[in-house]
């Protein structure tokens, strides 16, 4: 245990007791391509990626520059799976190691329900990438509403959950304040996207792409630079995680070799079978 500032943090492995399973894949792929020790560098490399990714290929309208997007949002988009899982396994251990006065179980519930949600807000981001408006236009408008819909209710989800810990004098109050601020101001973005987006493709249905982007250039605009700052609140949101990960260790998977069975000689002369266990 360490105390800071009156708050106390959990120096927390999280595998969890050895005998659960939950989620061995993605662990032991997370343990192979993070900073085990260091994983309070995993949101700020997440940021940095998606960042770059949008400006190292200008446009993801046209080939190979499009290809090339897809590519590099799908390794942030695991990356942000992998922030995802990182904090659902600190705040289960946290629930699991302290005793609060309310229902530990229902706020365990309430920790998976968020990781699930925030999954597959993370595989929108990919979808919204790899499926381009002008070829697979249906699921890359179901990709932006899992991204940015389900990406401000995960916010909204994990904004609790750290205030459930600031009451218990986990964690820091700073940073639930701030989570509660990004998450306000994702709502705000989301709104004004979905509203600005909606109009303009009514426009365009109209007068078409070009003659609609000239006569309604600022509600083209609004829409494309809301969704450029939903984009980045919720990068924000995930720099939030850093404070906690530094608390947080990830050991190596370990590995049981069973080898085939085998017939061996006994003393007594009989044979048996047996399991070669490494």
């Amino acid at each position: 245990m360490k105390t800071s500032n009156n708050n106390a943090y959990l120096k927390t492995d999280i595998r969890g007791p050895e005998s659960e399973k939950d989620l061995p894949g993605v662990m032991s792929f997370a343990c192979l391509v993070c900073l085990r020790k260091r994983l309070f560098v995993l949101p700020l490399i997440t940021a940095i990626w998606i960042i770059v990714s949008f400006f190292i290929t200008h446009t993801a309208r046209d080939s190979p520059e499009r290809c090339v997007f897809g590519q590099l949002i799908n390794i942030g988009a695991v990356m942000l799976g992998m922030n995802v899982i990182v904090r659902y396994w600190y705040l289960k251990e946290v629930f699991r190691q302290k005793k609060f006065s309310d229902d530990v179980v229902w706020w365990q519930k309430f920790n998976i329900a968020g990781a699930l949600i925030g999954i597959v807000s993370a595989l929108g981001i990919s979808m919204v990438a790899n499926f381009q408006t002008d070829a697979q236009k249906a699921l890359h408008y179901i990709g932006a509403g899992l991204a940015f819909g389900l990406g401000t209710v995960y916010c909204f989800v994990q904004t609790r959950l750290s205030w459930k810990l600031k009451s218990n004098n986990i964690g820091n109050r700073y940073i639930a304040i701030a989570q509660l601020i990004n998450s306000i101001a994702l709502t705000v973005l989301l709104v004004t996207f979905g509203i600005s987006k909606i109009l303009f493709k009514l426009k365009e249905k109209e007068h078409g792409f070009s003659e609609a982007r000239m006569m309604f250039r600022g509600v083209y605009l609004l829409s494309t630079i809301s969704e450029w700052f939903l984009a980045s609140a919720i990068l924000t949101f995930a720099l939030t995680y850093t404070w906690d990960f530094r608390y947080v260790e990830m050991e190596s998977p370990k590995i049981l070799l069973k080898l085939p069975n085998r017939t061996v000689t006994n003393q007594n002369g009989g044979t048996e079978m047996t399991t070669q266990q490494v």
